[in-house]
């Protein structure tokens, strides 16, 4: 009496078609052109009575051979105009007639753009004076019209190169950003070349691409240009700028050629490419102070040195040097000092944060969220580890207890607004948040990294000192160096390390349920904190052994 109402065996959720879903494919696209190949040659030798058969066979290709469909269609014009009507009918009853005499235009075949036109509902007076303007052209003309009107533009340019019009081939190439191609057609014609250059060079310019404007104006001796584009790119261009600036006639005044090199050097100082400013001060300028202090700030002490001693100013070795070492030392020793301090406060937190969240789990994470007075007797507040207690806790802020549905429109904008409000609290890691242990630990990794990035410029500086007979100086950076060393080395043992226990569990599996807006940024915080995290890499000084340390 029941059977009717056994239900089936569940299928997969992964197999159950959707909505959204596409139908299912018939066969993949080179089964049916192989299967339409065999149809049109085994019905070629009757194609009297089974034309439209051939013709289908040649629209359900994929993609469809539309044009193979239509000159079979051009050659029964020349045989028997009766047939080729019949034919025409029939391709444009499969497929969209616009589409048709858009092909048929392609094929720079008029009469048959004609036939397919007179077959669609449109007005010819909306088809016929073009195609009598396509007729009375050039065959050339014709074709590049054609295209032109296609939108084949690259086609149309192939035209315009047999024409030989060079003038409306450059306009034609500027109005439709075809610098590409029609460099490759005059690649050989220096003359043409140099024009197609010219222009693209400034389309270059026209869309910021400043570095290839230089270069391409640089190409055509256009060295002023050239200079004003590789100044405009940045400090990265600087040899570039300064070699199309010497290269101008009339050449260049001192003075503008000094403000250029003043210029350029403040651009490299600002990008703390200290070593190429102390090129240009030294060059161009012929400053050699400022080339030293660019040096020492650089970190870059034997160079500033040498310079010193090769331009026969060893003055600047106690006025230039020595205040450069003053000045790195002093860079050094506060930076040293501040990292170390940071790492006294942060670690310690860290350690306190992740204690608080091992005791009580559920308090830690409930943070300031409101609406943390009702559990349920379902929940689960066991701090067995730190992904254990997720679903319970998403199931307490979402309701839920394995989906999240949606009332409409508003309520998608809504979740949208929480998750950038939960995003930047994230961001921002304030204290107290539960968003601040992973804020700190990034934090803490940041500095290891930038004291292991500030390792080869303490060596340098140590080396320095010494050899400008300052062995106390040395020793005190060198000291402070290792301790920060050990510090982040102590850090990453403590911060970075899985917990005792942890290192032998299995990986947990991922969720069923899925958290939407603010929750799903929780969500996602809470399943990282269960993953290994990669540690920072600590590069260690390498001391000196004549100071004995």
């Amino acid at each position: 009496m029941y059977q009717d109402t056994k239900r089936p065996k569940a299928l997969d959720a992964d197999a159950l078609p959707t909505s959204d879903s596409p139908p299912a494919p018939r066969g993949s696209p080179e089964k049916v052109n192989t299967v339409c190949d065999a149809l049109i040659k085994a019905l070629q030798s009757r194609k009297t009575t089974n034309l439209q058969n051939i013709i289908t066979a040649h629209v359900c290709k994929s993609p469809p051979a539309l044009d193979d469909g239509l000159l079979l269609v051009s050659e029964l014009m020349k045989e028997d105009e009766k047939v080729a009507e019949k034919a025409v009918e029939h391709i444009c009853f499969l497929v969209d007639v616009n589409r048709l005499y858009e092909n048929a235009l392609g094929l720079y075949n008029l009469e048959l753009a004609l036939l397919v036109a007179q077959q669609s509902q449109r007005d010819p007076r909306e088809y016929l004076p073009f195609v009598q303007h396509l007729h009375a052209q050039p065959e050339l003309r014709r074709k590049f019209e054609i295209d032109d009107h296609l939108e084949r533009r690259v086609k149309a340019l192939n035209h315009l190169q047999a024409l030989d019009v060079f003038d409306e081939l450059l306009a034609y190439t500027t109005k439709h950003a075809l610098y590409h191609d029609a460099l490759r057609l005059y690649r050989y014609d220096v003359p043409r070349l140099r024009a197609l250059t010219d222009a693209y060079a400034a389309y270059l310019e026209s869309t910021s691409k400043y570095r290839e404007a230089g270069l391409a104006y640089e190409s055509l001796e256009n060295y002023a240009k050239a200079t004003s584009c590789y100044r405009t790119a940045g400090a990265t261009c600087w040899q570039e700028c300064l070699y199309t600036a010497a290269q101008q006639q009339p050449p260049m005044s001192a003075d503008a050629l000094a403000e250029l090199a003043n210029a350029l050097a403040d651009a490299l100082w600002e990008a703390k490419d200290y070593a190429a400013a102390a090129t240009i001060h030294l060059e161009s300028l012929g400053a050699i102070d400022m080339a030293v202090r660019c040096l020492c700030k650089g970190y870059h002490f034997a160079d500033a040195i040498r310079i010193v001693i090769q331009r026969n100013r060893p003055d600047l070795l106690t006025t230039a040097v020595d205040t450069g070492l003053a000045d790195a030392l002093g860079t050094t020793t506060e930076f040293l000092a501040d990292c170390k301090a940071q790492l006294k406060a942060q670690v310690p937190r860290v350690a306190e944060l992740r204690r608080k969240a091992a005791e009580d789990p559920l308090a830690f994470y409930e943070g300031e969220r409101a609406g943390g007075g009702d559990i349920p007797d379902d929940i689960s507040i066991a701090a067995s580890s730190r992904v254990s207690t997720s679903a319970s806790l998403f199931t307490r802020y979402t309701g839920k207890a394995g989906s999240v549905g949606t009332a409409g429109t508003g309520v998608s904008r809504a979740t949208s607004k929480n998750r950038r409000r939960e995003e930047k609290k994230r961001a921002r890691g304030r204290k107290g948040t539960v968003y601040e242990e992973e804020y700190l630990v990034n934090s803490i990794r940041r500095l290891i990294e930038r004291v292991s990035a500030t390792a080869p410029d303490v060596e340098r500086l140590v080396f320095a000192l010494v050899r400008r007979n300052m062995p106390e100086r040395a020793r005190a950076a060198e000291a402070l160096m290792a301790e920060v060393s050990e510090a982040c080395t102590a850090a990453v043992a403590e911060v970075f390390n899985s917990p005792e226990g942890e290192e032998k569990k299995p990986e947990q599996e991922e969720p069923t349920w899925q958290a939407t807006g603010g929750e799903a940024v929780l969500q996602d915080f809470v399943l990282g904190r269960g993953k290994k995290l990669e540690p920072p890499v600590v590069t260690a000084l390498s001391k000196l052994t004549l100071l004995g340390s």
